[in-house]
């Protein structure tokens, strides 16, 4: 299993595109499973989930984030995490969006999260 974990999506297995570090509420539905997550990375192609019962790899998946939706394929799939990739590329402001929607404090209720 020497390729276990290595991207296989560039040269080098490197991204193509930066992902930003987060911490968001989310919800991730495919016709196999529904389950709560946490994004813990976002670009403007794919994101990283981390949760139980996560989707398999090939999966078409709805992530909801707030009342922002959007369809992904699961690319990749370790453990309790997965990498998704987005249908349709996220501009600058969705990502915006999501971060302000997913936010815990936001999602937790705490006062001056808005």
């Amino acid at each position: 299993m020497r390729s276990f974990g290595k991207r296989i999506d560039g040269l080098d297995g490197r991204r193509k595109a930066l992902r930003d570090k987060v911490v968001l509420a989310a919800s991730a539905v495919s016709l196999e499973s529904s389950a709560a997550v946490v994004v813990t990375d976002v670009s403007s192609k794919g994101a990283k989930l981390l949760g139980k019962e996560l989707p398999s790899r090939g999966a078409s998946v709805l992530i909801t984030v707030g009342e922002t939706e959007f369809f992904a394929k699961v690319a990749w799939t370790a453990r309790d995490e997965c990498g998704v990739t987005f249908e349709t590329p996220l501009d600058a402001s969705m990502i915006s969006q999501i971060k302000h929607d997913g936010h815990w404090s936001k999602v937790m209720g705490v006062p001056g999260a808005d």
